[in-house]
């Protein structure tokens, strides 16, 4: 036999018997399924429930070993054992033989377990909140909180809920707080329209949806590319002969080809997508957690995050967006150059991630050094193992996505993709604010439309959304709805009547909003009196009102009933409080049930032309009395649609109301806007309480304020008068842009506080103008110029500004008695055309053949002017525009030239009298930031390019705390003549120049007189 021959024969029996090993092992894989048995590190159960099992793993503890346990959480739709695949490959064996107490949060398989379906995220949230806490309760020890991709978002969600009590740190791998980010090529702010224009195609068949199997869970989460899975196959193949190298990928062939997947329930699925894809709240806050809001500003622990610079599941910025929404965190970034799976499973998840933990345990527990990774610089990336390719390669492949879900979403975002780079912000304002824009032009006076009516609407289309949050506490349509209800049947049995006027007086409280909604459903017209009035306020509106009774709060209670005869209804606190005060109805212990209404009873029958609410604002003289303003349902409904049309507001949005709810600003727009909007309100907490809100005062501290509005995920924040100030006021942090504010709108914002916010924090601002006994409002909705109130919003009145005679102080009229339009750029009053059946209380303000015979006008008694363009600048009131030289000048011309100082915190100027004198001449009382001076001179220059006449006669320099302010913002001139003795004094005008002031005098404002 040749030499050649034998080699020939060896070679043709090696074929052989490779192909005979391969169809021995490939029949043991047929029949039985596997080669080898199951894998898995011991473990015990040391908490079992319907939401979790709670598992600790049986470990050697070792000498030098981290004392403080870790608590591993796995994602949704993926098994626990991701972190135990394989003996070679398993994050638990490495933790465990570096001495680390290793516990993990097993979710178990839902479609296996009664009642697993129907998980909700709150209930995965709610499970590793609960173990955190049985964890540090058996060893003793705060607990290293760690989780894989969505594990991870529950990592952090749990720790802001838990406001990071019980927890050394929080580790995630691949999880991502901006999902946003995700979308593959389309640009920032598009993507939220994209999404949530799938979300629509996607609602039905979602809210029919038990859950997404494993079986779908697996084919949708590997997504695996026609390349990479038939390069597979061929490896899986080739190998087959092999049954060493069989057993070793065993467990990860398993694992990928499904039984590491799960199903996902499918309550837990829409929330999901609601919450943490399509609202994007992960980096917002204020998504909601057993009832209660969260962000993720309160995670006060270190944070430690890896990123997959391969990962196109949770690409590096969407992960990175942890260091916007974790402000008060310290936070670390491991980036390594892996895909999704790769972070935690495969050769380079056991050189650097595993370690890096062990590290990170250790050095937290001053055990150690600093990890090495945190230490040093990006390395080159090194080759890919060939047992990781799998697991590398294990990303999305958005195409088959899409193709899962339907080849319409495919077409849909081919055709759409580039296509909303430009315009999507508008196709996303057009889809929400024609319906608005068209209903405020529709609407009638037989239009049957009220803020009762509304709750009701959205009650009934979605129940189980968030309506507004107070308190950390989050409440739905649902629960609100039901509230207004039960509240009607305990007025109805009180004796309150449709048409009835019931006073409210009540902190800002949920109750607040549910009495005047309830009155409304019922029929009755609530009188909304601001909490601080005196007794002798309180009587007279309750008088002008007509009140025939009074609802209000357990804190107000004892006060009203020595200040009033009428009945006292007391509302909120619950059920379970006491209230032992005499004389007083309490609401809460009312059994709705009890209650039976009228068969002809109809709920939210009232129209846009009947009375809703009664507003008061004191007079603008000192000894005057109040005014009031009557708000019809269609007066209610037009500033709540304007708002939401103007301020673009969606369910995306939350609105922050801090304005007080009596004012016409903060019932009308604010919680109005936010109602018919979609938008959730975040009410805040009353002044002074230890809660949030804008503080009484522009000196005081900003951090509740913006503490609430991270916790809430604020989106919107209404504002008045200065109100903004005391932002522009506070010192600067870094923290300034991280907040997730995108509009501060109101009216009031004075030109400099608008520049300084929407640089510092990188927000909008939407300034308007709006009368509060007529539809006339102005909007400017672009923000491009500042200062401008902006145009007529659709629906409203038609409005004109009319010139005006400052000397003689009446309209002019042209020769055919009609009044006469200013030219552009000329300062007039504004007027705003009436309807026929219009009646307002103050018939001095309205003025008959205004543009035509016979119809009539509602003089505002507010000056502006229009520029060529059409936008409106807001001049001043009448009362506060004075002749210079024969020109007319407004006081707020002067507060704004020297609000242009740098030293300057808040300019107050008013016409007033010196001591001795007749003549009514401006005076300006001016507040200095810290540490900083007044310069006369700088203020000269200030008032440059204005006449002299029209320069303060007088200059007062005070401190800022006691410029006394109204509730919405604005300073009482009528008071400050009782201000104290000023810092460091005040200068009189001689000629040009200002000259230190020798004598006492005290200027008397006009509004004192």
């Amino acid at each position: 036999m040749s030499e050649r021959g034998g080699k020939r024969r060896r070679g043709w029996r090696a074929v052989v018997d490779r192909v005979a090993a391969g169809a021995q092992n490939a029949l043991e894989i047929a029949r039985m399924g596997r080669l080898t048995e199951p894998y898995r590190a011991e473990f015990d159960v040391r908490h079992q429930e319907r939401r979790y099992r709670l598992r600790r793993y049986k470990g050697q503890r070792v000498q030098n070993a981290a004392d403080r346990p870790i608590l591993l959480v796995p994602p949704l739709m993926v098994t626990s054992e991701v972190y135990d695949i394989a003996e070679d490959i398993s994050a638990v064996v490495a933790l465990l033989r570096s001495g680390v107490d290793v516990w993990l949060c097993d979710f178990g398989e839902p479609e296996t377990i009664e009642g697993g379906m129907e998980r909700t995220l709150d209930d995965h949230v709610g499970a590793v909140i609960d173990a955190v806490r049985r964890v540090r309760e058996i060893t003793g020890e705060d607990v290293h909180l760690a989780g894989y991709s969505q594990g991870g978002m529950f990592c952090y969600q749990a720790a802001a809920y838990l406001r990071s009590e019980g927890l050394a740190s929080v580790i995630t791998f691949g999880s991502p707080v901006d999902i946003h980010r995700n979308v593959p090529g389309v640009v920032d702010g598009v993507a939220a329209q994209m999404i949530e224009g799938l979300q629509k195609v996607l609602d039905k068949p979602l809210a029919e949806l038990e859950g997404l199997p494993g079986f779908l869970t697996s084919t949708g989460f590997k997504l695996l590319s026609v390349r990479k899975e038939a390069a597979q196959l061929v490896d899986f193949v080739t190998k087959l002969h092999d049954r060493q190298a069989l057993e070793k990928r065993e467990s990860r062939r398993r694992f990928l080809g499904g039984e590491g997947f799960v199903a996902w329930p499918g309550s837990a699925l829409r929330t999901f997508i609601d919450e943490f894809i399509v609202h994007n709240r992960m980096l917002s806050g204020g998504f909601v957690i057993e009832g209660r809001t969260v962000t993720l500003a309160d995670i006060q622990c270190p944070i430690l995050y890896f990123v997959g610079e391969r990962d196109d599941i949770a690409k590096a910025s969407s992960v990175r967006a942890v260091q916007r929404a974790g402000v008060d965190a310290e936070l670390f970034e491991v980036a390594l150059p892996a895909g999704h799976f790769g972070l935690v499973v495969g050769s380079q998840a056991l050189s650097r991630t595993w370690p890096t933990v062990i590290q990170w345990i250790r050095w937290r527990e001053h055990h150690g050094p600093k990890p090495e990774l945190l230490r040093e610089e990006p390395a080159v990336k090194p080759g890919m193992e060939p047992e990781d390719v799998a697991f590398e390669d294990f990303d999305f492949d958005y195409e088959l996505v899409l193709d899962a879900v339907g080849g319409t979403l495919t077409s849909l975002w081919n055709r759409l993709g580039h296509a909303f780079e430009d315009a999507g912000d508008a196709l996303q304002d057009l889809r929400y604010q024609v319906p608005r824009l068209r209903e405020l032009e529709q609407l009638g006076p037989d239009s049957r439309v009220s803020m009762g009516k509304a709750l009701a609407d959205r009650a009934a289309s979605h129940p189980d959304q968030t309506f507004f949050m107070h308190r950390g506490r989050a409440f739905t349509y649902r629960e609100a709805d039901g509230r207004v209800s039960a509240i009607v049947r305990g007025l109805w049995k009180e004796g309150v009547r449709p048409g009835d006027r019931v006073a409210v007086i009540m902190g800002p409280r949920p109750s607040y909003l549910s009495a005047v909604a309830a009155l409304n459903r019922l029929g009755a017209v609530a009188l909304l009196i601001r909490p601080e009035a005196s007794v002798r306020e309180l009587r007279r509106a309750l008088a002008l009102g007509e009140a025939s009774a009074l609802i209000t709060d357990p804190e107000r209670a004892a006060a009203a009933r020595t200040v009033t005869k009428l009945k006292v209804l007391v509302l909120g606190g619950g059920p379970d409080r006491r209230l032992a005060i005499d004389g007083v109805v309490d609401m809460e212990s009312i059994d709705p049930a009890g209650v039976e209404l009228p068969t002809d009873f109809v709920p939210d029958a009232g129209t846009a032309q009947d009375l809703s609410m009664v507003l008061f604002t004191p007079a603008r003289r000192a000894q005057g009395d109040l005014r009031t303003a009557q708000i019809t349902n269609g007066r209610w409904a037009f500033s709540a649609l304007g708002a939401a049309a103007a301020c673009t507001l969606s369910p995306d949005d939350t609105v922050y109301a801090a304005l007080p709810l009596h004012h016409a600003a903060g019932i009308l727009v604010t919680v109005g806007g936010a109602l018919v909007g979609g938008a959730r309100l975040a009410l805040a907490d009353e002044v002074g309480t230890g809660g949030g809100g804008f503080p009484a005062r522009l000196d005081d501290a900003m951090e509740p304020f913006w503490s609430e509005v991270r916790r809430y995920g604020a989106t919107v924040v209404f504002y008045a008068g200065e109100m903004c100030r005391s932002l522009t006021l506070a010192p600067f942090s870094p923290r300034d842009a991280t907040n997730p504010v995108r509009l501060f709108a109101g009216s009031g914002m004075r030109p400099r506080v608008w520049r300084e916010l929407t640089s510092r924090f990188e927000t909008g601002v939407l300034e308007f103008y709006a009368s509060t006994e007529i539809n006339a409002i102005l909007a400017n909705a672009s923000g491009a110029k500042v200062g401008s109130v902006g145009r007529p919003l659709p629906g409203s009145a038609e409005m004109a500004i009319c010139r005006y005679d400052f000397a003689t102080g009446a309209l002019e009229r042209d020769g055919g008695g009609f009044l006469i339009p200013v030219g552009t750029g000329e300062p007039g009053v504004l007027v705003a055309r009436l309807e026929p059946a219009m009646q307002l209380d103050d018939p001095e303000r309205v003025v008959t053949d205004a543009f035509g015979k016979g119809d009539r006008a509602f003089v505002t008694g507010d000056v502006l002017r229009k520029d060529a363009d059409g936008d409106h600048f807001f001049i001043g009131r009448l009362s506060e525009v004075f002749l210079a030289d024969a020109v007319p000048v407004s006081v707020r011309v002067l507060e704004d030239a020297l609000d242009t100082l740098d030293e300057v915190a808040l300019p107050v100027v008013f016409l007033g009298r010196m001591e001795g004198e007749e003549a009514v001449v401006p005076v300006a009382y001016v507040a200095v930031r810290d540490d900083a001076t007044l310069d006369p001179d700088r203020v000269a220059e200030a008032f440059a390019e204005l006449p002299v006449s029209a320069w303060p006669r007088a200059i007062r320099e005070v401190e800022l705390a006691a410029i006394p302010l109204t509730d919405g913002y604005r300073p009482i001139k009528a008071r400050l003549d009782d201000l104290p003795v000023p810092r460091p004094g005040s200068w009189v005008l001689e000629g040009s120049t200002y000259r230190t002031e020798v004598r006492s005098v005290v200027p008397r404002p006009l509004d004192a007189e």
